[in-house]
């Protein structure tokens, strides 16, 4: 079978749970007699956006799309995106799959789903996170608040610190009912309609613990087709690894150091044991997360001066095993709703007691507390009991040892997925003379491809130009936040003897209903031609392939090539283009001024008229 993945990023890029799952699932398919591609999310700044790579990972061949997100104007762009769909398309015509497994979205664009059942293919999809239901992706805000319920309102305060050019103003943005009958602000629910609507394209979908499956369901998904299925792992690495009981020395954290993740919560409950005799670990990645960029450094100003407290620093997945030989405990301090939790069945493989937060599917990955402890999230209090008691109690102790047996491996997990993907054909074949698939839609494409500017009203000069006897008095108001609107009056006089004003009141917030982003106004330009919706692909009729692995055992894999992604062709994108910065007061995209010669008016002289508000 020909297996197409997409995800938000790959090795060596995207070091993650979810990249470290894909990849290794990849190979094990791949060892099945599986042809495995990959269409893939890259950012790298040095390279144009929308500059899509192919290569090969061994067998594995691997297509790369830039996005580094220059061109932002609006939300919707960052869930529609013309230009990866095109990508996306010519992918589809070249790999050829038999069967589509998207893993994450981010950084790609949702309308990926809508080609894939237009063009009859099965299609399945695995959820990591809470991407599709929350735009950071872990149903968290920035101040480490826990949304156990999603309310749209706080949706839109919260997003403001990603994109503050496009969550500025929730005065000027509707409310409308979202899918849940919930009020909420009609661009989130927007997003939460159309979300929803994808993933029900789906004809497989996989939750990677009961927990995550049941959160999902509070959303409008077919619980028919939506499975809890936990990741398997590969046991390779740790065979061989029992571990002996005896007084911990060195507890320690692996993964990526953010503040989601809780090392904090771990640092306070290290210090509050007081025990010089002990070393923390922390090894992982120190990296900004959304908009929180001054974690790393308050970690250190919580730990300075404590030497038995070291930072490692990022390390590969190869080195996962060597890394927990040097740790007696592992602990896992999430503060948010883990959907799976690598990290806790490589504590498990390796042998060694792990202690993790009692918060979404970590209890279940520890099976109750059969094969570790938890503790009370965010409770730095009770984290130091628990590590207190595996220093001290020699006969609790030795039951969390070796516990590695309880971990699924990649190959029972191939052979499971392997089950699923043959009920997403049954279930696509089934579904695909009854399922209405819609065209995908984008932002229109002067915002789309960032061809309009934004630039503040004090910036915008008006001249005028007058002939004849009669004096004219322009004046000019600019908008402001409490007084969204333009004002021109213009007072007319002969010598001494005023003649008329004229008043020209521009409303903006009447206009800003037709754009969230205040007047949009545009040149007259020709409508594309609707593309041609393409041909539903028979699965029995799926032509030979067009692209063939090469033999593990073959030369090194050719230098990645470079192919340029195929445009609109009424587009002219500028991939230099940058998100416009957030300013205060309202902003307004400025027509250019027009080439056609100003039409006079002769002034003659009649009784005085006042003309009215407009």
């Amino acid at each position: 079978m020909r297996i197409l993945f997409v995800l938000h990023t790959w090795n060596p890029e995207g070091k993650g749970g979810t990249e470290q799952h894909a990849r290794a699932l990849a190979r094990t398919l791949s060892r099945k007699g599986h042809q495995v591609g990959v269409f893939a999310r890259t950012g790298r700044p040095d390279r144009p956006d929308y500059e899509v790579t192919t290569g090969w990972e061994g067998p594995i061949s691997i297509t790369r799309i830039n996005n580094c997100w220059r061109e932002a104007p609006n939300f919707e762009w960052i869930y529609r995106n013309r230009r990866i769909h095109e990508a996306f398309q010519h992918e589809l015509d070249s790999f050829k799959p038999n069967l589509v497994h998207v893993h994450h979205l981010t950084g790609l664009s949702v309308t990926l789903l809508e080609e894939v059942k237009l063009r009859a293919l099965p299609l399945v999809f695995t959820f990591h996170d809470f991407w599709t239901v929350c735009p950071r992706g872990q149903r968290m805000t920035k101040d480490l608040e826990l949304c156990e319920t999603v309310d749209r309102e706080k949706c839109y305060r919260c997003l403001g610190g990603l994109w503050p050019h496009m969550f500025d103003n929730r005065a000027r943005e509707r409310t409308v009912l979202d899918q849940r009958g919930h009020l909420a602000p009609e661009m989130l629910a927007n997003w939460e309609r159309y979300i929803s609507y994808a993933l029900n394209l789906c004809d497989v979908m996989i939750a990677p613990s009961e927990f995550h499956r049941e959160r999902m369901l509070d959303f409008r998904l077919d619980a028919d087709r939506l499975v809890a299925l936990p990741h398997g792992l590969d046991h390779a690495p740790f065979d061989g690894r029992m571990r002996a009981n005896s007084p911990p020395k060195r507890f320690g954290y692996i993964g990526s150091v953010i503040p989601i993740k809780g090392v904090h919560v771990l640092i306070e409950a290290f210090q509050q044991m007081g025990r010089a005799d002990c070393s923390l670990e922390i090894w992982g990645e120190e990296r900004a997360h959304h908009d929180d960029t001054t974690y790393s450094a308050r970690l250190k100003v919580l730990c300075a001066g404590a030497s038995n407290i070291r930072f490692h620093g990022a390390y590969e997945a190869e080195q996962t095993g060597r890394i927990l030989d040097k740790i007696d405990v592992l602990v896992v301090p999430s503060l948010w709703w883990e959907t799976f939790c690598l990290t806790i069945r490589e504590g498990l493989l390796a042998g060694i007691p792990v202690i993790a937060s009692d918060i979404g599917a970590m209890r279940e990955a520890l099976d109750g507390e059969r094969d570790g402890l938890l503790f009370r999230v965010g409770d730095a209090d009770d984290l130091r009991e628990k590590m207190e008691r595996l220093l001290t109690d020699d006969l609790f102790r030795e039951r969390f040892y070796n516990r590695g047996g309880t971990v699924k491996s990649l190959e029972a997990y191939g052979e499971e997925l392997e089950a699923l993907y043959a009920q997403a054909l049954r279930v696509s074949r089934r579904r695909s003379k009854a399922l209405v698939v819609a065209p995908p839609s984008f932002p229109s494409h002067a915002t789309q491809h960032g061809q309009s500017m934004y630039l503040p009203w004090e910036k915008v000069g008006v001249s005028m130009e007058q002939q004849g006897t009669v004096s004219v008095n322009l004046q000019s108001g600019s908008p402001s936040e409490a007084k969204p609107e333009v004002l021109l009056q213009l007072d007319l006089r002969e010598g001494d003897r005023h003649v008329g004003t004229v008043k020209l009141r521009v409303d903006l917030a009447a206009i800003a209903a037709c754009a969230s982003r205040g007047v949009e106004i545009e040149t007259p330009q020709p409508l594309p031609a609707p593309a041609a919706e393409p041909p539903a692909t028979k699965l029995a009729a799926t032509p030979a392939a067009a692209r063939t692995a090469p033999p593990v055992s073959a030369a090194p894999a050719p230098r990645p090539q470079v192919r340029p992604t195929p445009a609109s062709p009424s587009a002219t994108p500028s991939p230099s283009a940058t998100p416009p910065p957030a300013k205060p007061g309202v902003r307004r995209e400025v027509l250019k001024r027009s080439r056609q010669p100003v039409r006079r008016i002769r002034m003659q002289r009649r009784p005085p008229r006042h003309g009215s508000d407009s």
